[in-house]
C-alpha cells in the first residue's frame, strides 16, 4: 500500500486527520510505519470484538496525538534503557566477583559448584550447563573484545575466565544465573542490591522484559505485566491500586523498581530525564497517570528526591529488612 491508502485505511479505523495535514500525516506513516502507528493506536480501540484485526474502532485519537504519543514512548524508551543498563552493568559484576571469589576463573563452569541443589536435579542441573557452555562458546566466537582472544584468558576448552565471561553474557542471560545460584550465593548478590532474594530475582525479572521493549522499539506507555512484579515497599504509595485492591500491572511499577534498585546502584543519579519524559505524557491529568500505574500525577514527584532523601529511603530499607531477619 501507498502511504495515501495506509493513511486511508487508518481513516476507515476511526483516527482522525485533517485535510491540512494530509501530508504530513502520510509522512510520518513513511517514518514510523504504519503498524507501528496502529500498535500506538491499540489503547484507543473501543470495540472489543477484534477478531483478525477487522472490527477496530479507534475513537476520538487522531494521527497527531499517535505521533506525539510516538515519540514520548520513544523518549522514555531511551531514558529507561539508560538506567537498565547502569542496573545490569553492577549485577554483572557482582556475580562475576562472587563466583570467581568463591570458585576461581573456571569454577563456574562447573554448575554443581555454585548451583542450588534442593532446588534443582542433578539432570536438570547438567543440562542446563551444557546448554550455557553451548551458548557461551558462539558468544566468545563472536565477541569483539579483544582480551577474548588471548589465549591466557581461555582455558583448554577454549572458555573464558568467569571476568570476561560475564561481559559475554545478555541480562537475560544473567538473570538466569540467578535463577540456578544456591541460596547462600543468591543471598549475597541480593543484598549488595539491598533487597530480599525474591524481591531481586522479581525485579529483575520484569527490567528484563522491560529492556527487551526498550531495544525492539515497542510499546513501553502500555506495557502490561503478565507476571506482577513484587511491589516495592518504599514506592507503594505511589502506585495505582485497581477496585479489587491490587497493585498496578503498568510501567510505573518498573519504574519504581528501576530507582529502588539504583539506590544500591548510584544514589546520585538523575531521574529528571525519565520524570520529565513522563510528566510530558500525562500532563495534569491523574487519570492519565492512572493509566501508566501511578497513584496520581504528583506520584511521579516520588522519582525527584535528593540524593541525601534517596539515603535516607535506602537506610530505612535495610532496618525493614533487619527487622525481618530478627
Amino acid at each position: 500500500m501507498t502511504n495515501h491508502q495506509q493513511l486511508e485505511r487508518l481513516l476507515e479505523l476511526g483516527i482522525k486527520s485533517s485535510p491540512r495535514n494530509i501530508q504530513k500525516d502520510e509522512e510520518a506513516l513513511e517514518t514510523i510505519g504504519y503498524y507501528k502507528l496502529k500498535e500506538f493506536a491499540m489503547p484507543f480501540n473501543i470495540n472489543s470484538n477484534r477478531q483478525d484485526g477487522e472490527n477496530l474502532n479507534f475513537n476520538d485519537v487522531s494521527m497527531k496525538q499517535l505521533v506525539s504519543r510516538y515519540f514520548q514512548d520513544k523518549n522514555l524508551r531511551v531514558n529507561v534503557l539508560h538506567s537498565i543498563e547502569s542496573i545490569e552493568v553492577t549485577l554483572q559484576n557482582q556475580v562475576a566477583y562472587l563466583l570467581g571469589r568463591k570458585y576461581k576463573a573456571f569454577g563456574y563452569l562447573n554448575f554443581a559448584n555454585w548451583c542450588n541443589r534442593e532446588k534443582f536435579k542433578r539432570f536438570d542441573v547438567e543440562k542446563e550447563q551444557v546448554y550455557f557452555k553451548k551458548k557461551l562458546l558462539k558468544k566468545v566466537k563472536k565477541s569483539q573484545l579483544p582480551d577474548m582472544q588471548y589465549g591466557n584468558n581461555l582455558n583448554d576448552d577454549g572458555f573464558p575466565t568467569v571476568w570476561l565471561m560475564i561481559d559475554a553474557l545478555t541480562f537475560g542471560d544473567t538473570v538466569n544465573l540467578l535463577k540456578y545460584m544456591s541460596k547462600t550465593n543468591l543471598k549475597a548478590i541480593s543484598e549488595s542490591f539491598d533487597c530480599t532474594p525474591s524481591e531481586l530475582l522479581s525485579w529483575l525479572e520484569c527490567l528484563n522484559l522491560v529492556r527487551n521493549v526498550c531495544c525492539h522499539n515497542s510499546d513501553l506507555l502500555d506495557i502490561k505485566f503478565k507476571t506482577k512484579p513484587m511491589v516495592p515497599a518504599n514506592y507503594a504509595e505511589n502506585l495505582y491500586r485497581v477496585k479489587t485492591g491490587h497493585y498496578t500491572d503498568k510501567i510505573a511499577i518498573a519504574i519504581f523498581i528501576i530507582q529502588q534498585l539504583m539506590l544500591s546502584v548510584n544514589s546520585d543519579y538523575d531521574f529528571g530525564a525519565i520524570e520529565q519524559a513522563l510528566y510530558n505524557i500525562i500532563g495534569q491529568s491523574d487519570e492519565a497517570a492512572h493509566t501508566l500505574g501511578f497513584a496520581d500525577g504528583k506520584s511521579i514527584l516520588a522519582l525527584h528526591v535528593s540524593s541525601s532523601r534517596r539515603k535516607h529511603q535506602r537506610s530505612k530499607g535495610h532496618q525493614r529488612r533487619t527487622k525481618r531477619k530478627h
